[in-house]
C-alpha cells in the first residue's frame, strides 16, 4: 500500500507543471483566516495558500480534505474513515500530501516509514457537509529527501457531500442541532418490550429510545415510561449521557414517542418502524437534573432485527 501511494503520488508530481510557489498573489486574500473554505500552512515558516479551490469527500472506506493553490499547487489530507471530530496522527492512517514548485512532500519517506503528523477535526457537519480542522508536523520532499516542517495548518468549513443513509435514519435536533445517530440503527423487541437505538460514528455517540411495555401504532410518553437517552460526547467517559429518566429519584421529564407504522416482514420476522420523536433530557447527577436539553424534530425510520443467539 505505502509503495503504491508514493508511486501514485508521484507519477502525478511529474505530470504536474512547475509555476511560481504558493506565495499569496491577487485573488488568494479572500481564502485566508477563518473564512469559509480557507486552507494554508506555513512549510519551514512559509505561508502557502491553497484556498482558491477547496473540497472534501467522506466514506468508510476513506476521506479526503484537498485544496488547491493559484499558481497551481496543491494539497491533499487522507484518513481511512468517515470524516469526524477527533485527534488524529501518521499512527492512525492520517497522511497529507503536498505539491508545490519545489516537488512533491508527504509524511511518508522514501523507505516507508511515516514522519509525524498531527491532525485536529474540530468540526464536522453531516447536515450541511462541511468540516474544519487543524494540523501540523513534519513531510519529505521526495525528490530531495528534505524534511520540512508544517506549522499554523488550518481549514475551515470545507465542503463535502453527506452520505444519504436511505436504509436506516435515527436522528433528532438538540437545543436546534441536528445529531445523526443513523448507524446500525434498529429496532428490537417491539411488542413485550421494544428499543430504538443508533450510533453517531462522527462523534462516536449513541442514542436509545426505551419502551418497557412494547410499541405499536400509538402515540406514548413519560406516563408509558419511555426513556431516551443519549451519549452527546460531552466527556471521553462512554457513560456520561443525557436522559429523561433519573433512577435515583425516579424522576420522569416529559417525552412523545409516536409511532405512525410497523410493517412486519415474512414470519413477522423482519419489518420497519417509522415513527417521530421529542422532549426533554438532562444529566442527572446524584438525583440533581442539570442543564435541560430539548429535543425536537425526531426521526426514525429503522429496520426491526432479531439479536443474534
Amino acid at each position: 500500500m505505502t509503495k503504491y501511494f508514493l508511486f501514485a503520488f508521484l507519477t502525478f508530481g511529474l505530470l504536474w507543471s512547475c509555476t511560481d510557489g504558493e506565495l499569496q498573489t491577487p485573488g488568494d486574500e479572500y481564502l485566508t483566516g477563518d473564512q469559509d473554505g480557507s486552507y494554508s500552512v506555513d512549510m519551514n515558516g512559509v505561508f502557502k495558500n491553497f484556498g482558491k479551490v477547496t473540497q472534501a469527500t467522506s466514506s468508510s472506506g476513506g476521506s479526503d480534505i484537498s485544496g488547491t493553490s493559484s499558481a497551481g499547487g496543491s494539497i491533499s489530507i487522507t484518513l481511512p474513515q468517515v470524516l469526524a471530530t477527533g485527534n488524529y496522527t501518521e499512527l492512525n492512517g492520517a497522511m497529507i500530501t503536498i505539491m508545490t514548485q519545489d516537488g512533491v512532500f508527504t509524511n511518508i519517506g522514501m523507505d516507508g516509514a511515516p514522519l509525524s503528523f498531527n491532525l485536529s477535526i474540530t468540526s464536522v457537519n453531516n447536515s450541511q457537509g462541511f468540516v474544519s480542522g487543524i494540523f501540523s508536523g513534519s513531510v519529505m520532499n521526495l525528490t530531495t529527501d528534505e524534511i520540512v516542517n508544517l506549522t499554523n495548518g488550518k481549514f475551515v468549513k470545507i465542503q463535502f457531500t453527506p452520505v444519504v443513509n436511505i436504509d436506516r435514519v435515527l436522528e433528532a435536533k438538540f437545543n436546534d442541532e441536528l445529531f445523526d445517530f443513523s448507524t446500525n440503527a434498529n429496532a428490537q423487541g417491539i411488542t413485550t418490550g421494544a428499543i430504538i437505538s443508533g450510533e453517531n460514528t462522527n462523534q462516536v455517540q449513541t442514542l436509545s429510545l426505551m419502551i418497557p411495555g412494547g410499541i405499536g401504532v400509538d402515540t406514548f410518553t413519560e406516563e408509558d415510561l419511555v426513556e431516551i437517552k443519549v451519549n452527546l460526547g460531552t466527556t471521553n467517559n462512554p457513560s456520561d449521557f443525557y436522559s429523561n429518566y433519573d433512577p435515583v429519584s425516579d424522576t420522569y421529564l416529559p417525552v412523545v414517542l409516536t409511532i405512525t407504522s410497523i410493517d412486519l416482514g415474512e414470519g413477522d420476522t423482519t419489518g420497519r418502524v417509522k415513527g417521530t420523536f421529542s422532549g426533554t433530557i438532562t444529566k442527572f447527577t446524584n438525583g440533581v437534573p442539570g442543564e435541560e436539553i430539548i429535543v425536537t424534530e425526531g426521526k426514525i425510520n429503522v429496520p426491526i432485527e432479531i439479536p443474534e443467539g
